[in-house]
């Protein structure tokens, strides 16, 4: 309907029509899989700037300092807390089980609750994706969300 977005109705009137444009011409030559190609290259164009426009429109707040909840710096910062987490799990029951590997193990422990405490300092400057699949970059209702959420949790490991 020229808004520069396809819904569901246009997207499957261009597949009638493309299967219609086959059934009419005499089988499946190079010029029908080369308009189809195209059709199918300027639908998947029009998802991704539709996809783009949305993700740039729903961001509420424009602190500097926060980051991104769905930047690189956040997924590879919650990839190494999982690993710790990890480490974690395996090192604790065997620091329990035997006194004399908790000496060793104290060290890293150490590292690792520091590196926890970060995360929960981290996390206040952390946007949010809400409900609606808006990105939340106002500090203030950060802090309130995670104040009001898991911030009790995380304090509690």
């Amino acid at each position: 309907d020229g808004d520069g977005q396809i819904d569901i109705n246009e997207f499957v009137q261009m597949m009638k029509n493309s299967i219609a444009e086959e059934r009419r011409g005499d089988g499946i030559g190079a010029n029908t899989i080369l308009g189809y190609n195209q059709r199918m290259s300027q639908l998947a164009k029009n998802v991704l700037v539709a996809h783009q426009k949305k993700l740039e429109e729903s961001v509420v707040g424009n602190d500097t300092w926060m980051i991104h909840p769905l930047g690189s710096y956040h997924a590879t910062w919650d990839i190494i807390v999982s690993a710790l987490i990890l480490i974690t799990v395996i090192t604790m029951p065997l620091s329990l089980g035997w006194e004399s590997l908790n000496d060793h193990f104290f060290g890293v422990n150490l590292a690792v609750d520091f590196i926890f405490l970060l995360d929960v300092c981290k996390n206040f400057c952390t946007g949010f994706v809400d409900e609606n699949d808006a990105v939340i970059m106002d500090a203030k209702i950060v802090r309130r969300n995670y104040l009001s959420g898991f911030f009790f949790f995380r304090c509690m490991q």
